[in-house]
């Protein structure tokens, strides 16, 4: 997750650098929503495993041991830049395109990091992708608690490396973001300033590919998992399938906003 940081952070400060953004600010921005984005992804998976969190209180504040929440990180540190460019009086939509470029590379980084570690994995599945985790890590357990393998088993069977299959669909997520902001927002061109009149206004476009991307994604994805999922009021979604579902609503809101500043009739 780390490397994730640092990476979109170097990605992040190109873009901005050329585009009127200062480092400075950028560097101040990052650090805010780092910590905002964390304090997010652990709420919302305290709030998904609740019943676990509710005997045992103590383990909330134990992030060490893990337990984060995508969707969480993004909800909470989106509200927060919001807040600070309201604040700071900057234009909103700009800043969450730049910043929406580059948070699928931190997602993809993420989940090589939960590959490793054994968390959210994919179904059972006997494919020449799926993968076999060794003795004592977590699917392991899982399918010893769940009487699919014998205690002394030396592997899990096998299963759908669903998060690698995300980091994937993130990478090129990532790629598709950084050729369309590059051709959407030229360099040179400041991304902080108001349009000049009857310039085109591309403000939001980069964020509602990202939420349209990776919403279709994650929906995906989430039918590859077999680890516990919640089911918000016992619908047939899970969480973060009912979040993805928003989030392109979203992103058809402002897709509609982008197509509707800048039709001719409307740059006239």
């Amino acid at each position: 997750m780390a490397l994730g940081i640092l990476c979109a952070y170097g990605v992040l400060s190109r873009l901005g650098r050329s585009r009127g953004l200062s480092p400075d600010r950028l560097a101040n921005l990052v650090v805010l929503l780092v910590f905002s984005g964390l304090a997010g992804a652990r709420l919302f998976f305290v709030a998904e495993h609740w019943p676990y969190f509710r005997a045992a209180p103590a383990a909330i504040v134990r992030i060490w041991e893990g337990g984060l929440m995508f969707y969480g990180s993004i909800i909470v540190a989106g509200l927060v830049l919001v807040a600070y460019c309201a604040r700071a009086r900057l234009r909103m939509l700009p800043l969450l395109d730049l910043f929406a470029v580059v948070v699928p590379v931190g997602q993809a980084f993420g989940r090589v990091g939960c590959f490793l570690n054994g968390c959210c994995y994919g179904r059972p599945a006997d494919t020449w992708l799926s993968v076999r985790y060794p003795a004592l890590s977590i699917p392991w357990h899982d399918q010893v608690n769940a009487g699919l393998l014998p205690a002394g088993a030396p592997a899990s069977l096998p299963m759908l490396p669903s998060q690698l299959i995300e980091a994937a669909g993130c990478a090129l997520l990532f790629l598709l973001l950084l050729w369309a902001y590059r051709r959407l927002n030229p360099a040179g061109v400041p991304v902080a300033e108001p349009p000049a009149p009857g310039a085109r206004d591309p403000a939001g476009a980069a964020l509602a590919i990202y939420l349209a991307g990776y919403g279709v994604l994650r929906f995906i994805v989430e039918t590859l998992r077999s680890d516990e999922r919640a089911h918000p009021f016992g619908g047939p979604f899970t969480i973060s399938q009912a979040i993805s579902l928003g989030a392109l609503l979203l992103a058809a809101a402002l897709f509609a906003r982008v197509w509707l500043r800048n039709r001719p009739s409307a740059r006239a």
